[in-house]
């Protein structure tokens, strides 16, 4: 008797374990998938993206490094469609920050960091903030745009 309780427990674990809302991910992917950008003008070039993670794990991106390498922090510069611009080192080696050298549309960062993290963009003429990132259960990976400017903070 107490097998067949057993096995029906288990079976119904497996059950809630799996089907459509559930996703698989245990294939590789991002943990978070983010746009930074401000309302109505671009990033400035000397704009940092720092995250902690793992508690005590920490990384950044600032858009003028050259030749580092990340293991967690993944960012490209991108337009406000979300479409990408130039790759980060073609435009370094030309001294821009974007294709027509008026700023930076949009940052976007994917973020391999396992679980929860802390998220601290430092940009010119904007106080530091910080976002508190968290896994969501229904979803591999969190896609969210943060407007750093915006009133309610992103």
């Amino acid at each position: 008797m107490i097998r067949n309780w057993s096995w029906l427990l288990l079976s119904g674990a497996l059950a809630l374990g799996c089907g459509p809302d559930r996703p698989d991910c245990s294939g590789p992917h991002a943990d978070f998938d983010i746009t930074l950008r401000l309302r109505d003008r671009p990033l400035s070039a000397d704009t940092v993206v720092h995250v902690t993670y793992g508690g005590s794990g920490m990384e950044s991106y600032s858009p003028s490094e050259q030749g580092v390498t990340h293991e967690v922090v993944f960012c490209h510069l991108a337009s406000l469609d979300g479409g990408l611009d130039l790759d980060d080192a073609s435009l370094g080696a030309a001294g821009a920050t974007s294709q027509d050298d008026s700023g930076i549309e949009a940052l976007n960062c994917e973020l391999w960091t396992g679980g929860y993290a802390e998220l601290q963009i430092t940009t010119d003429g904007l106080t530091p903030m910080t976002y508190e990132l968290t896994p969501r259960e229904r979803s591999c990976t969190v896609t969210q745009t943060i407007v750093l400017d915006s009133p309610d903070g992103g």
